[in-house]
């Protein structure tokens, strides 16, 4: 049976040990929309072109939540006389991804998020915008195959850059940073909430928006950088032969 037997550590060597932690501030946000939801939002009066725009939408992404789950147990008591056990029958998500957004002055953000809710809806699809001012109209959903998507979540650290010279690339390649990247499966915005504005002070515009998604996945991955990035082409192919790229 293995003890904890207490040892002493020098403050110079707790330093080496555990100061690398992670920082919350660093990560970045992908989301892929349905192929329906991008001809949407390029029609007339939405104007949004996503492979244009969607990086900068991500980017204005400054606040998430790395999510969680636990599992559903089931209790049987008195298998073994006077003990009760927990066992594990069913991996439960938390369910949510919660993502808050700066918005831009074009009002990009909100046209993607409230856009995806008018394609999940029928609006614009069923019916213009026009039609559904109507008192009369009613909504006819769009089927979940084809407004579910995937979307990641890439938290990452500062030492994560381009090299700037060749010791850089050494260290990259026999000590490459990590990432840990997360796949929600099936998402699709199930909830914007309501976005105040007053004539106080001002302050940046922010929506928040809630993901549900059937499951998430955690990968832990080398970040791979393309060591020439950033290095004049001179010295390409010395670094490139005593290296093997």
């Amino acid at each position: 049976m293995a003890n904890i037997r207490p040892r002493p550590y020098k403050t110079s060597e707790l330093k080496t040990r555990i100061t690398n932690l992670a920082q919350t501030s660093v990560y970045q946000l992908k989301i892929q929309p349905p192929t329906g939801l991008f001809n949407l939002l390029k029609e007339v009066g939405r104007d949004l072109d996503y492979n244009r725009a969607g990086e900068n939408i991500e980017l204005l992404c400054d606040s998430a939540v790395l999510p969680g789950s636990s599992f559903a147990t089931h209790e049987p008591t008195n298998d073994y006389a006077g003990v009760t056990e927990r066992m594990a029958y069913r991996r439960m998500y938390d369910g949510t991804l919660d993502l808050s957004f700066m918005v831009d002055r074009s009002y990009n953000v909100i046209e993607m998020l409230d856009g995806w809710l008018d394609f999940i809806s029928g609006v614009g699809i069923t019916g213009s915008r026009q039609t559904y001012k109507s008192r009369h109209v009613n909504y006819r959903m769009t089927y979940p195959e084809q407004y579910r998507t995937e979307i990641y979540l890439s938290k990452f650290e500062k030492d994560v850059s381009y090299p700037d010279d060749f010791a850089d690339i050494v260290q990259s390649v026999l000590e490459p940073p990590k990432q840990l990247q997360y796949t929600f499966v099936g998402a699709f915005p199930s909830s914007v909430t309501s976005t105040p504005v007053s004539y106080g002070p001002s302050d940046v515009l922010r929506v928040n928006v809630s993901f549900s998604y059937m499951r998430y996945v955690r990968e832990r991955k080398n970040v791979n950088l393309n060591p020439y990035a950033s290095l004049n082409s001179g010295l390409f192919t010395s670094i490139g032969d005593f290296l093997g790229f």
